[in-house]
């Protein structure tokens, strides 16, 4: 008398010749998008934003080796550019480099904005990183969009230049240790704290 059962065994039907819509489907969960939103307010002007652009470039080189599409927005108190989110973050390299500052602080546009960019990714992990050497404009609002955010499953990242930036965008990151330990930049090291922010992704097997 036999002692096994059958069982059956299901799983994507990635084996296709050739690959189609599963294949696709299976990569797509694998994968991650970010949409890196910069300040551009009046008082990023200039070194701060020179050093604000070296940062983005390098933290797009990271998150594109680790497998995310990339996307960029710039920020005052309206959304002043998009890139759409692309494999190779061309678009979002040359919005950023041809970014310049002037207006006030606002994030609540951009938010909105970086999560339609965002839904319309068919990716395993969302990501909003914000740099910002001011506040949030009405943090109340912020705080609203940004919990409909994570309950889209949406992450939030955020760096602010000095400890008092750093804490005010903190309230609406989604890192754990965003309250007690904000991202925070030191004038002359806005490059690095900016690309340093890409630690927060997760890595993704391409």
């Amino acid at each position: 008398m036999a002692t096994w059962t059958k069982k059956r065994f299901e799983s994507q039907p990635v084996t296709e010749t050739p690959p189609g819509t599963n294949l696709e489907r299976l990569q797509a969960s694998l994968s991650g998008s970010v949409v890196l939103a910069l300040d551009v307010s009046g008082s990023m002007s200039g070194s701060r934003l020179s050093e604000a652009k070296e940062g983005c470039r390098r933290f797009f080189d990271e998150a594109i080796e680790d497998g995310y599409s990339v996307g960029a927005l710039l920020w005052t108190t309206q959304v002043e550019g998009r890139a759409a989110i692309s494999r190779d973050g061309q678009d979002a390299r040359r919005l950023i480099a041809d970014s310049c500052a002037g207006g006030g602080n606002g994030v609540v546009p951009a938010l909105r904005e970086a999560r339609d960019m965002l839904m319309a990714q068919n990716a395993g992990d969302r990501v909003i990183a914000i740099f910002g050497d001011g506040d949030l404009g009405d943090p109340a609002a912020a705080i609203r969009v940004a919990a409909e955010l994570r309950a889209e499953d949406i992450r939030i990242i955020t760096c602010g230049l000095g400890l008092g930036s750093a804490e005010m965008l903190a309230v609406i990151s989604s890192e754990a240790n965003a309250a007690d330990a904000p991202r925070t930049a030191e004038q002359g090291r806005i490059a690095d704290a900016i690309a340093d922010m890409s630690s927060g992704l997760k890595r993704v097997t391409r």
